[in-house]
């Protein structure tokens, strides 16, 4: 497994980090892939952009969908 720990995501595509783990993570004949992908996500800090905040979590959203993981989003 691994496991992802951030609050930011400022990357220009969540579809292009989608798509290259995807290329690394396949899946065997039986669907299962090799790693798992977890990740927990951190409120947005007083002088952050929430922005970067909201797009990180629904990259680890998704890619924890896609990976057999799971995703916690810390509140307040």
């Amino acid at each position: 497994s691994i496991y992802v720990i951030g609050d930011e995501f400022t990357g220009d595509s969540i579809q292009e980090a989608l798509n290259a783990v995807a290329q690394v993570n396949k899946p065997d004949a039986k669907g299962r892939r090799l790693v798992r992908i977890h990740a927990i996500g951190f409120p947005a800090g007083k002088n952050m952009t929430p922005f970067t905040n909201i797009r990180f979590s629904a990259l680890m959203r998704l890619m924890c969908e896609q990976n057999n993981g799971t995703f916690v989003g810390i509140t307040h």
